[in-house]
């Protein structure tokens, strides 16, 4: 009797780990996006079931449904550079080359990270149109256990079933509420991070750019789906921006002024473009912040720690010469700084506003995210419901208890299982590539 088989689309980093999570209760059939994935596949021991890029000018593209989408041609980060014309026949050839390969191989379930690109968006279409499980991971909050999101296209609480915490969880759970609210707690994804004038990464980013621009040079007619070049030419830009361009500071701010914290976003990402898609102009989403707010009022935005330099870009910058209530904080500063200073915070995805409401901060959410449903939160579905907010004068305390967040936490430890699939210290690690096998498994019913 043949075994189950299991999808791996296998893109970026995971072109290296997936091949690592090979099992005797199922065969592993890898699918790649581009050429280099696949040759790094393949050189880690396996092989790969079909390649987008190497398949491009084979496929026959197919009928493309109206409505087809469940976001919109905007959300995908790297297509935007086609005419409309290509862009349908692009999208009809993912149609194409997913539905060959799942009829062809009718896996019990595919693994692949959150919706951040088209392609994967039409894979979770035609995966369930065929009632194919699709596996995506996310983070739980407590580090070292993750969950299988129920909509890979939000990372909304929403479609999370309600759980009964046994004790276990609660105990991890107490132990977190503890640790998140050390004034040194820093996620595990933001930990041992270079510094903003390491020279290393800076020679990375310009041989990077340099190749993505020889390689468009040299590209000829063939397809390539990627394209990095603004992302590493941003990179260079600002650093070199950063040496004549000061930040501001929060000492210099009138202590009268009441601030509300914006924490900017990395960009381009997935809780930006899916998770955030009306809102993923931060451009626009800051302006229209600033029209929220009263005279006595002033907004502060941070960097991401792992995008220094993203404000010093010229289209935040000349968002700034036009608005003298507007604050620009470096990526250096500690989140807890500018909450020890700020009495509330806009986001729309940003784990600093699940440190904040944890804290007890008033915390207004625009986007999708797993603390969107924590009680005390505040929903936003609006810029005249959030200017309404925030003309109100700030709460003294919000109705998240200790008790309250502890449990919720505590359901997310519940349903989520030991392992972490995403990139840190540990993920090659027999340890936890065993615990990501086995929730492979339990999730296909193997």
């Amino acid at each position: 009797m043949s075994k189950p088989r299991i999808l791996f689309f296998a893109r970026g980093y995971q072109a290296d780990f997936y091949p690592a999570l090979v099992d005797d209760s199922y065969d592993a059939v890898f699918v790649t996006l581009t050429r280099g994935e696949k040759a790094r596949v393949e050189a880690n021991g396996r092989t790969v079931a079909a390649c987008f890029e190497e398949d491009f000018d084979s496929l026959q593209p197919a009928a493309v449904p109206d409505n087809y989408l469940g976001k919109s041609y905007m959300a995908d980060r790297f297509l935007g550079r086609f005419d409309h014309v290509r862009r349908r026949e692009i999208l009809g050839k993912e149609i194409a080359f997913w539905s060959q390969l799942l009829d062809r191989n009718r896996p019990a379930a595919v693994v692949n990270e959150l919706v951040a690109i088209e392609i994967s968006e039409v894979l979770l279409i035609e995966s369930r149109r065929r009632d194919i499980r699709y596996l995506a991971p996310m983070n739980c909050p407590v580090e070292g256990y993750f969950y299988w999101m129920p909509n890979p296209l939000s990372l909304s609480a929403r479609y999370l079933d309600p759980v009964t915490a046994g004790d276990r969880a609660r105990g991890l759970a107490k132990a977190y509420a503890t640790e998140v609210l050390q004034k040194n707690y820093r996620p595990f994804y933001v930990r041992n991070l270079a510094r903003r004038r390491a020279w290393r990464p800076l020679g990375a980013a310009a041989l990077k750019y340099l190749f993505w621009q020889l390689r468009e040079i040299g590209r000829g007619n063939s397809f390539r789906y990627e394209d990095y070049r603004e992302e590493y030419g941003k990179r260079l830009a600002v650093y070199l921006r950063s040496l004549t361009t000061r930040y501001d500071r929060l000492e210099d701010i009138d202590p009268q002024t009441e601030l509300i914290f914006y924490p900017l976003h990395q960009e381009p990402e997935a809780t930006l473009n899916y998770m955030s898609e009306f809102h993923a102009n931060q451009v626009s989403t800051i302006e229209n912040l600033m029209k929220c707010l009263g005279p006595q009022q002033a907004l502060v935005v941070k960097e991401h720690p792992v995008d220094k330099g993203a404000l010093l870009r010229s289209k935040f910058l000349d968002l700034k010469r036009r608005y003298s209530s507007l604050y620009f904080l470096p990526a250096e500063i500690h989140g807890r700084q500018v909450l020890d200073r700020a009495s509330r915070v806009v986001t729309l995805t940003s784990s600093v506003g699940w440190e904040a409401a944890a804290a007890g901060r008033s915390v207004y959410v625009l986007g999708e995210i797993f603390f969107d449903q924590l009680p005390g939160i505040t929903r936003i579905e609006s810029f005249g419901q959030l200017r309404a907010e925030l003309r109100k004068p700030p709460r003294d305390e919000t109705e998240l208890t200790p008790e309250i967040f502890e449990k919720f936490v505590a359901g997310m430890v519940e349903r989520s299982q030991p392992g972490n699939p995403f990139q840190h210290h540990g993920l090659f690690s027999p340890e936890n590539v065993a615990h990501v096998v086995a929730a492979i498994r339990r999730a296909a019913s193997l």
